[in-house]
Protein backbone atom coordinates (compact mmCIF):
# COMPACT_ATOMS: atom_id res chain seq x y z
CA UNK A 1 0.00 0.00 0.00
CA UNK A 2 1.43 3.05 -1.12
CA UNK A 3 0.79 5.69 1.86
CA UNK A 4 2.74 8.54 0.89
CA UNK A 5 3.94 9.66 -3.00
CA UNK A 6 4.84 12.83 -5.42
CA UNK A 7 4.55 12.91 -9.23
CA UNK A 8 8.02 12.96 -10.98
CA UNK A 9 8.58 14.19 -13.83
CA UNK A 10 10.59 12.78 -16.56
CA UNK A 11 12.42 16.47 -17.14
CA UNK A 12 13.99 15.47 -13.17
CA UNK A 13 15.19 11.71 -14.37
CA UNK A 14 18.39 11.99 -16.31
CA UNK A 15 18.00 8.95 -18.90
CA UNK A 16 20.21 5.75 -18.11
CA UNK A 17 20.01 4.59 -21.86
CA UNK A 18 19.30 6.25 -25.38
CA UNK A 19 18.93 4.39 -28.30
CA UNK A 20 18.13 5.79 -31.79
CA UNK A 21 16.04 4.05 -34.32
CA UNK A 22 15.99 4.47 -38.21
CA UNK A 23 12.32 3.45 -40.08
CA UNK A 24 10.55 3.90 -43.38
CA UNK A 25 6.67 5.88 -43.10
CA UNK A 26 4.07 4.69 -45.46
CA UNK A 27 5.42 7.76 -47.72
CA UNK A 28 8.16 5.42 -48.50
CA UNK A 29 10.52 8.03 -46.35
CA UNK A 30 13.71 7.34 -43.95
CA UNK A 31 12.75 8.45 -40.66
CA UNK A 32 14.48 8.58 -37.43
CA UNK A 33 13.73 9.24 -34.05
CA UNK A 34 15.64 9.11 -30.62
CA UNK A 35 14.31 7.19 -27.79
CA UNK A 36 15.12 8.04 -24.29
CA UNK A 37 15.27 5.41 -21.00
CA UNK A 38 15.29 5.46 -17.37
CA UNK A 39 15.74 2.29 -16.96
CA UNK A 40 12.64 0.13 -18.29
CA UNK A 41 10.41 3.56 -18.13
CA UNK A 42 10.41 5.60 -21.49
CA UNK A 43 11.23 9.20 -20.89
CA UNK A 44 10.98 11.15 -23.48
CA UNK A 45 11.14 10.73 -27.88
CA UNK A 46 12.03 12.85 -30.25
CA UNK A 47 12.78 13.43 -34.23
CA UNK A 48 16.48 13.33 -35.36
CA UNK A 49 18.82 13.68 -38.31
CA UNK A 50 19.08 10.34 -40.15
CA UNK A 51 21.97 8.90 -40.58
CA UNK A 52 23.03 8.27 -44.01
CA UNK A 53 25.06 4.84 -43.36
CA UNK A 54 22.14 3.11 -41.61
CA UNK A 55 19.37 4.81 -43.91
CA UNK A 56 20.94 3.68 -46.87
CA UNK A 57 20.73 -0.15 -46.29
CA UNK A 58 17.76 0.28 -44.31
CA UNK A 59 15.99 2.29 -47.97
CA UNK A 60 17.66 -0.59 -50.32
CA UNK A 61 16.25 -3.36 -48.86
CA UNK A 62 12.79 -2.00 -48.07
CA UNK A 63 12.74 -0.89 -51.80
CA UNK A 64 13.96 -4.62 -52.55
CA UNK A 65 10.80 -6.01 -50.07
CA UNK A 66 7.96 -3.80 -51.96
CA UNK A 67 6.01 -4.28 -54.95
CA UNK A 68 7.48 -3.65 -58.08
CA UNK A 69 6.56 -0.75 -59.41
CA UNK A 70 5.45 -0.08 -62.79
CA UNK A 71 8.30 1.80 -63.99
CA UNK A 72 11.01 -1.07 -62.29
CA UNK A 73 9.50 -3.63 -64.04
CA UNK A 74 9.30 -1.84 -67.80
CA UNK A 75 13.22 -1.11 -66.84
CA UNK A 76 13.25 -5.21 -66.38
CA UNK A 77 11.43 -5.81 -68.74
CA UNK A 78 13.61 -3.59 -71.57
CA UNK A 79 16.88 -5.22 -70.37
CA UNK A 80 15.27 -8.51 -70.62
CA UNK A 81 14.30 -7.99 -74.34
CA UNK A 82 17.77 -6.72 -74.95
CA UNK A 83 19.56 -9.94 -73.48
CA UNK A 84 20.48 -8.38 -69.44
CA UNK A 85 19.29 -9.49 -66.75
CA UNK A 86 19.77 -6.72 -63.67
CA UNK A 87 20.65 -7.17 -60.36
CA UNK A 88 18.05 -5.06 -58.64
CA UNK A 89 19.93 -5.46 -54.86
CA UNK A 90 23.19 -3.82 -56.40
CA UNK A 91 21.62 -1.55 -58.17
CA UNK A 92 19.29 -0.44 -54.80
CA UNK A 93 22.34 -0.20 -52.81
CA UNK A 94 23.81 1.80 -54.99
CA UNK A 95 21.04 4.54 -55.50
CA UNK A 96 20.02 4.54 -51.88
CA UNK A 97 23.09 6.37 -51.05
CA UNK A 98 22.83 9.91 -49.68
CA UNK A 99 18.82 9.56 -50.79
CA UNK A 100 16.20 9.82 -48.46
CA UNK A 101 13.07 7.79 -49.94
CA UNK A 102 11.66 5.85 -52.58
CA UNK A 103 10.82 8.76 -55.01
CA UNK A 104 14.47 9.70 -55.38
CA UNK A 105 16.42 6.26 -55.24
CA UNK A 106 16.91 6.50 -59.49
CA UNK A 107 18.23 2.91 -60.48
CA UNK A 108 18.20 3.73 -64.21
CA UNK A 109 20.81 5.73 -63.55
CA UNK A 110 22.84 3.60 -61.70
CA UNK A 111 23.07 1.17 -64.73
CA UNK A 112 26.63 -0.15 -65.95
CA UNK A 113 27.02 2.06 -68.83
CA UNK A 114 27.39 -0.49 -71.48
CA UNK A 115 24.27 -2.29 -69.93
CA UNK A 116 22.59 1.20 -70.31
CA UNK A 117 23.84 1.25 -74.02
CA UNK A 118 22.43 -1.62 -74.75
CA UNK A 119 18.84 -0.71 -73.45
CA UNK A 120 18.77 2.18 -74.84
CA UNK A 121 19.95 0.56 -78.13
CA UNK A 122 18.01 -2.75 -78.13
CA UNK A 123 14.55 -1.82 -76.61
CA UNK A 124 14.00 1.70 -76.68
CA UNK A 125 11.34 3.75 -75.17
CA UNK A 126 9.59 5.01 -78.22
CA UNK A 127 9.31 4.50 -81.82
CA UNK A 128 9.43 7.45 -84.41
CA UNK A 129 6.54 6.63 -86.63
CA UNK A 130 6.38 7.96 -90.40
CA UNK A 131 3.96 10.73 -89.34
CA UNK A 132 7.00 12.28 -87.28
CA UNK A 133 5.67 11.01 -83.79
CA UNK A 134 7.52 8.67 -80.62
CA UNK A 135 5.52 6.53 -79.86
CA UNK A 136 5.74 4.53 -76.53
CA UNK A 137 6.78 0.80 -76.60
CA UNK A 138 5.40 -1.93 -74.62
CA UNK A 139 7.68 -4.73 -73.64
CA UNK A 140 6.08 -7.83 -72.14
CA UNK A 141 7.44 -10.21 -69.84
CA UNK A 142 7.51 -13.13 -72.96
CA UNK A 143 9.87 -11.23 -75.05
CA UNK A 144 7.09 -9.40 -77.57
CA UNK A 145 7.33 -5.49 -77.78
CA UNK A 146 4.02 -3.90 -79.18
CA UNK A 147 2.99 -0.38 -79.68
CA UNK A 148 -0.71 1.60 -80.10
CA UNK A 149 -0.57 3.87 -83.10
CA UNK A 150 -3.18 5.64 -85.39
CA UNK A 151 -3.36 3.58 -88.70
CA UNK A 152 -3.03 6.65 -90.50
CA UNK A 153 0.50 7.71 -89.12
CA UNK A 154 1.55 4.51 -90.53
CA UNK A 155 1.12 5.18 -94.03
CA UNK A 156 3.90 4.17 -96.59
CA UNK A 157 5.55 2.11 -93.79
CA UNK A 158 5.99 -1.34 -95.53
CA UNK A 159 8.37 -3.39 -93.65
CA UNK A 160 7.61 -3.68 -90.47
CA UNK A 161 10.86 -2.67 -87.86
CA UNK A 162 12.54 -5.36 -85.64
CA UNK A 163 14.64 -4.70 -82.46
CA UNK A 164 16.79 -6.17 -79.99
CA UNK A 165 19.21 -8.63 -80.23
CA UNK A 166 16.63 -11.67 -81.62
CA UNK A 167 15.23 -8.63 -84.17
CA UNK A 168 11.62 -9.63 -82.73
CA UNK A 169 9.07 -7.74 -85.03
CA UNK A 170 7.15 -5.02 -83.71
CA UNK A 171 3.54 -5.58 -82.67
CA UNK A 172 1.33 -2.88 -84.16
CA UNK A 173 -1.75 -2.51 -82.78
CA UNK A 174 -3.51 0.10 -85.22
CA UNK A 175 -6.09 2.39 -83.75
CA UNK A 176 -9.18 3.73 -85.62
CA UNK A 177 -9.64 7.96 -85.21
CA UNK A 178 -11.07 7.30 -81.91
CA UNK A 179 -8.48 5.70 -80.64
CA UNK A 180 -9.98 2.37 -80.34
CA UNK A 181 -7.53 -1.19 -81.70
CA UNK A 182 -8.91 -2.17 -85.34
CA UNK A 183 -6.43 -4.31 -86.18
CA UNK A 184 -3.04 -6.17 -84.87
CA UNK A 185 -0.37 -6.93 -87.20
CA UNK A 186 3.74 -7.96 -87.15
CA UNK A 187 3.37 -7.88 -91.24
CA UNK A 188 2.21 -4.55 -92.20
CA UNK A 189 3.34 -5.60 -95.93
CA UNK A 190 0.67 -8.02 -95.83
CA UNK A 191 -1.60 -5.66 -93.56
CA UNK A 192 -1.44 -3.21 -96.15
CA UNK A 193 -2.11 -5.82 -99.46
CA UNK A 194 -4.76 -7.33 -97.83
CA UNK A 195 -6.85 -6.19 -94.68
CA UNK A 196 -6.50 -2.94 -95.03
CA UNK A 197 -9.19 -2.48 -98.37
CA UNK A 198 -11.84 -4.03 -95.47
CA UNK A 199 -10.72 -1.60 -92.60
CA UNK A 200 -10.82 1.13 -95.13
CA UNK A 201 -14.75 0.24 -95.85
CA UNK A 202 -15.62 0.15 -92.16
CA UNK A 203 -14.24 2.94 -90.76
CA UNK A 204 -14.09 6.00 -93.79
CA UNK A 205 -18.41 6.39 -93.18
CA UNK A 206 -17.52 6.39 -89.46
CA UNK A 207 -14.76 8.89 -89.86
CA UNK A 208 -15.06 11.17 -93.44
CA UNK A 209 -13.01 13.80 -92.09
CA UNK A 210 -9.73 11.57 -91.78
CA UNK A 211 -7.73 10.46 -94.91
CA UNK A 212 -8.55 6.75 -96.09
CA UNK A 213 -6.43 7.01 -99.04
CA UNK A 214 -7.11 3.73 -101.81
CA UNK A 215 -2.84 3.21 -102.03
CA UNK A 216 -1.65 3.46 -98.58
CA UNK A 217 1.76 2.77 -99.66
CA UNK A 218 1.95 6.28 -101.08
CA UNK A 219 -0.30 8.84 -98.81
CA UNK A 220 1.10 10.94 -96.47
CA UNK A 221 1.06 9.85 -93.03
CA UNK A 222 -0.40 11.91 -90.35
CA UNK A 223 -2.15 12.43 -87.53
CA UNK A 224 -5.21 15.00 -88.37
CA UNK A 225 -7.84 15.15 -89.95
CA UNK A 226 -8.38 16.24 -93.60
CA UNK A 227 -8.97 19.75 -93.88
CA UNK A 228 -12.18 20.18 -95.83
CA UNK A 229 -12.29 22.60 -98.77
CA UNK A 230 -13.54 26.11 -98.46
Amino acid sequence: MVRSACRIEPEWLSPTRSEIVHSIDDAGVVRAHATDWYDALVLREHHVPIDPEKAAPLLAQSWLDRDRDAETDRLERRAAFAGHALDLKTLAEAAAIGTKGFKDLDIAAHLPWAVKQAIDRDAPETLTVPSGRSMRLEYAAGGTVSVAVKLQELFGLAETPRLGPKKIPVTFHLLAPNARPVQSTQDLKSFWATTYQEVRKELRGRYPRHPWPEDPWTATPTHRTTRRPR
